[in-house]
């Protein structure tokens, strides 16, 4: 297996999304319909990505994916933001069955998301 990716949603979402074998969210506040692709991010790049754009949610978990059980097609490209590294995208609905763990996401104290150990051992 290759290193896997992490899509960050909401708990809720996912587990509608077991029930229906397809996950169809692109980010937390975006459908798959809206952008073309589910936004995933590489196991080092994910509490930044959280902290920058999700810090007013919570509830939200850590999808691990292991891409060689995704259907859909999976690349890896340039951020359109211009940020540095290469993003994981999934061009279609993510198969439930591709995720190999669900790992909740915390906030400290101060309200940023910290990276759990189970993350951190991805990495």
């Amino acid at each position: 297996m290759q290193k896997p990716i992490i899509v960050i949603a909401q708990d809720s979402v996912w587990k509608k999304a077991r029930q229906s074998g397809k996950y169809v969210q692109s980010t937390v506040t975006s459908t798959l319909d809206e952008v073309g692709f589910i936004h995933c991010s590489n196991p080092n790049q994910t509490i930044d990505i959280a902290n920058r754009h999700f810090r007013n949610f919570d509830n939200l978990i850590l999808l691990v994916v292991d891409t060689d059980k995704v259907t859909a097609e999976v690349k890896f490209e340039k951020a359109l933001s211009g940020r540095d590294g290469l993003f994981p995208h999934i061009y279609g609905a993510l198969n439930t069955n591709a995720v190999i763990n669900e790992i909740a996401l915390k906030k400290n104290s101060h309200g940023m998301f910290i990276a759990p150990s189970q993350l951190l051992q991805l990495q």
